[in-house]
């Protein structure tokens, strides 16, 4: 199981590039950053970009990452707010991408395909092992849900 061929959506930041005089976005569409997240021109530092759509390396795009990136950003958007730029620049926190490339889709309880690094275990006991152990047991419900409390949109 390998899933490929995404497309970074980005064509809304051609006004903005003809604005600048500037492109901010890579070949492939991804948009420009800074290892703080932070859009890539000094001009807009206060834009950060999470997800699939910004440039950094780090292996496959997963919603995970998007997530752990969200928290970065709010992390450095909060510095920024409370540091005073008359006396100090922020010090912002960088983006280290240093949690595995690994996505694991459960298929029932005891069946599942791992994909790490790149290399996909599907059909084997390695894939079925792995997602059944790490996975497949409450879909990780139990890592997220202190994200989602309950009646939190009540």
């Amino acid at each position: 199981f390998l899933a490929t061929g995404t497309k970074v959506r980005s064509e809304y930041m051609a006004t903005l590039e003809q604005h600048l005089g500037t492109s901010l976005r890579e070949k492939n569409g991804t948009i420009k950053v800074k290892p703080t997240l932070q859009l890539a021109t000094n001009a807009l530092s206060n834009i950060f970009v999470a997800g699939d759509v910004n440039s950094l390396p780090g292996g496959a795009k997963y919603a995970v990452k998007a997530g752990e990136q969200a928290q970065l950003v709010a992390a450095n958007l909060i510095t920024m707010i409370n540091c005073d730029t008359k006396s100090a620049k922020p010090v912002l926190q960088n983006w280290d991408g240093s949690v595995m490339n690994m996505i694991a889709v459960p298929i029932g309880k005891s069946l599942g395909v791992l994909q790490a690094s790149g290399i996909a275990f599907g059909k084997s006991c390695v894939g079925d092992i792995v997602v059944s152990r790490v996975k497949a047991k409450d879909y990780f419900v139990s890592k997220r849900a202190k994200e989602f409390p309950p009646n939190a949109n009540a």
